[in-house]
């Protein structure tokens, strides 16, 4: 499988668990010593980390898109892709959702056949 096959896969498995709530698979798409940048927040180190804030996290989440269209590198087994992505929230103390979006900056090595994330950082833009 190509990067660019192994980034398509990894995106749609990053997706797919924020939209199913799942924070342990989600995870689990970390290295053991990935670093999460998330906007506006601390850094969290560490997939036992990055899980515990995941699992607070995914509280509010309601739906993720990641856009085509962005950038991916490569050097030797490591890959990295810039991009977009937009979302629903819930807003906390409100009975409300939000729409948001954001660029994103995401760091992967390849580990046996699979990619892993080895750090991710996201912006979140103004509201309209």
């Amino acid at each position: 499988m190509s990067f660019s096959g192994a980034f398509t896969d990894l995106n749609a498995r990053f997706t797919e668990t924020v939209n199913g709530h799942d924070p342990h698979r989600w995870a689990a798409l970390f290295s053991e010593d990935a670093v999460l940048i998330p906007a506006g927040e601390p850094s969290v180190t560490g997939r036992a980390g990055i899980e515990t804030w995941a699992e607070g996290a995914m509280k509010i989440w309601n739906h993720l898109e990641i856009h085509d269209g962005g950038s991916c590198s490569t050097e030797g087994d490591v890959v990295w892709e810039q991009g977009t992505w937009t979302g629903n929230i819930n807003v906390p103390d409100a009975k409300e959702t939000m729409d948001i979006s954001g660029n994103f900056l995401l760091v992967a090595e390849k580990e046996g056949s699979a990619l892993r994330i080895k750090a991710h950082t996201w912006s979140v833009n103004p509201p309209n």
